[in-house]
């Protein structure tokens, strides 16, 4: 499947540069992928991203497009098949769009802060907005896709893609963070959506090892610390 050429700048373990590859996964679109060096970033991304100068950005036809939840809106508008991410419904693609949102303010947010935590009263609060976001998570696939595994019910929408990167985070939290994911009887729907979207051939491609993610967790709380 080609609309043209296909580019995309990224960071391997970043959240929202996953996005951008499940979607183009997800939809088949073959691309290909520029490594950056978020401390020494390449004259192309600063070109492409002068605005915010970060990472993911989207380079189709030689246009930039930048800022993960708009890539992957445009990824779906430009490659709807095998099916579309946004559904046409325009209740339940707000729904899709709070959702993936949500992410961005309350899952990234505190797992960023449990991370990054210096104090042992940060790393619990952090820690307590972290299992509050995953339980609300869990209380909304119950609410919106009953008995399904996903949020887009029996296949990925763009609340799946979009949440989906935060799953191979998991582990930093918990090796960096001290942060217990809390089992399958207290949030057992999230854990069957985890294991769904563990179980798609096009996330597996992308998605880098828990363990590797979990170290490159460690650099980033060294630095925080240092900086402290």
């Amino acid at each position: 499947m080609s609309k043209g050429s296909v580019k995309v700048l990224s960071f391997w373990s970043s959240m929202f540069g996953l996005r951008v590859h499940y979607a183009l996964d997800l939809k088949g679109v073959s691309y290909e992928y520029q490594e950056e060096n978020l401390f020494n970033k390449s004259k192309e991304l600063l070109e492409a991203n002068p605005i915010y100068a970060k990472i993911p950005v989207l380079i189709h036809n030689g246009k930039p497009i930048c800022e993960s939840l708009i890539i992957v809106d445009y990824i779906d508008s430009v490659w709807p098949n095998p099916h579309k991410l946004l559904p046409e419904d325009p209740y339940k693609k707000a729904v899709a769009r709070f959702w993936a949102d949500f992410g961005d303010k309350k899952v990234f947010d505190a797992g960023s802060r449990l991370i990054r935590a210096t104090t042992e009263e940060e790393r619990k609060k952090a820690s307590e907005d972290l299992k509050w976001a995953l339980m609300k998570l869990d209380e909304a696939l119950d609410t919106i896709a009953p008995g399904k595994p996903f949020f887009g019910g029996d296949s990925m929408n763009f609340a799946d893609v979009a949440l989906a990167p935060f799953i191979c985070w998991f582990k930093g939290y918990q090796k960096v963070g001290g942060f217990v994911l809390p089992g399958s009887e207290e949030l057992p729907n999230l854990h069957k959506w985890v294991n769904a979207v563990k179980s798609v051939e096009a996330i597996r491609k992308s998605t880098p090892s828990p363990d590797k993610v979990a170290e490159f967790a460690e650099v980033i709380r060294k630095r925080a610390i240092g900086s402290a």
